[in-house]
Parts: structure tokens; C-alpha cells; sequence
């Protein structure tokens, strides 16, 4: 009787350690981070995280943009920013996506007073008007990657009520690329 517990805990063993070797081999997805800079109607700076799903073309990004007035003697400067999910196709080194955003910033009301100082040539005071609102942001990337870092430029836009946008960054990634 022990023998033949001993013979059949052998089998099992060896039965066992032998069609680990069958098993599918596990894939996961590529997620990367990228930060870039570029030009919509204000300078503009760009952070996204993105999760390209194994064995399907489809991809998932979350990114924030913020647009601003850099140097102006206009007050308050102008200011757009964009937290936006973004669901979409890759094909090759492209990426495809559109999604849903939320957006708020700072605009220009009316004029309340002008400061003409010489030696700068003047400033001019608005009323700030804050506004919140949803859009629908669209995006092409175009990325070229080694293994784990990548430079690409990125298209972007946002369909709006408030102040819709387009424009053009240089983007660079970091993560898990091919």
C-alpha cells in the first residue's frame, strides 16, 4: 500500500513538472509617461500616461495640458487647463484617441485701468473671468522608441464651449515601449 502511494505521488509529481513547460507565456501591456512642450494659440506643456493593451490595438491615456501667457503686460494672463481620459487605436508608430475633459481657466473681462509706465511700456488691468467647462479632446501621436525611452510629436485639440484649441508639442517617454 505505501508503495504504491509512493508510485503515485511520483506520477503526479513528474505529471505536474513536466506540463509547466505548456503553459502560454503571460503578456502584458506597454505603459509609458511623457511630458512635452509646444505652441497652441498660448505656449503649452503637456503630461500623459498611456496603457497599450497586449494583443489588442487599443490604448488608454490620461493627460493634463495647461496653455498660458507667458510674459505679457496684459493682467490677468490668460490661462487654459485640460485633465482629459482618452481612449483610442494604435497602428504602428501612430496613436489615435479621442475621450472626454474637464477645463477651467482664466480669461479677460473688462478694461479696469491702464498703467503707462515708461520704462515698460505700459500694463493694462482686466477683470479676471474664471471658467469651468467639459469638452471633447482628440490626439495623434507619433512615436519613435527604443525599448524603454522615446521621443514623438503629439497633435492635440479640445472641442469646447468656453475656448476650443489645437495644437503641436514635442513629446518624451519613458515606460515600457515596444
Amino acid at each position: 500500500m505505501l508503495k504504491r502511494f509512493a508510485i503515485t505521488c511520483a506520477f503526479l509529481s513528474a505529471l505536474t513538472a513536466h506540463n509547466t513547460g505548456y503553459a502560454q507565456a503571460t503578456s502584458t501591456g506597454n505603459a509609458w509617461l511623457s511630458g512635452g512642450i509646444g505652441k497652441s494659440y498660448l505656449p503649452s506643456g503637456m503630461l500623459a500616461a498611456g496603457y497599450e493593451f497586449a494583443n489588442k490595438p487599443t490604448l488608454l491615456i490620461a493627460r493634463y495640458i495647461l496653455n498660458t501667457e507667458l510674459l505679457s503686460d496684459k493682467q490677468p494672463g490668460l490661462r487654459l487647463s485640460e485633465a482629459s481620459l482618452l481612449y483610442g487605436l494604435k497602428t504602428g508608430k501612430f496613436r489615435f484617441s479621442a475621450g472626454l475633459s474637464g477645463l477651467w481657466g482664466v480669461d479677460r473681462g473688462q478694461l479696469i485701468r491702464v498703467d503707462p509706465d515708461p520704462l515698460i511700456y505700459g500694463s493694462q488691468y482686466y477683470e479676471p473671468v474664471n471658467y469651468t467647462t467639459v469638452g471633447i479632446p482628440a490626439e495623434i501621436r507619433f512615436i519613435t522608441s527604443t525599448k524603454t525611452l522615446g521621443i514623438g510629436v503629439t497633435a492635440f485639440g479640445n472641442l469646447n464651449t468656453s475656448r476650443s484649441f489645437a495644437g503641436l508639442n514635442i513629446s518624451f517617454y519613458a515606460g515600457k515601449m515596444n
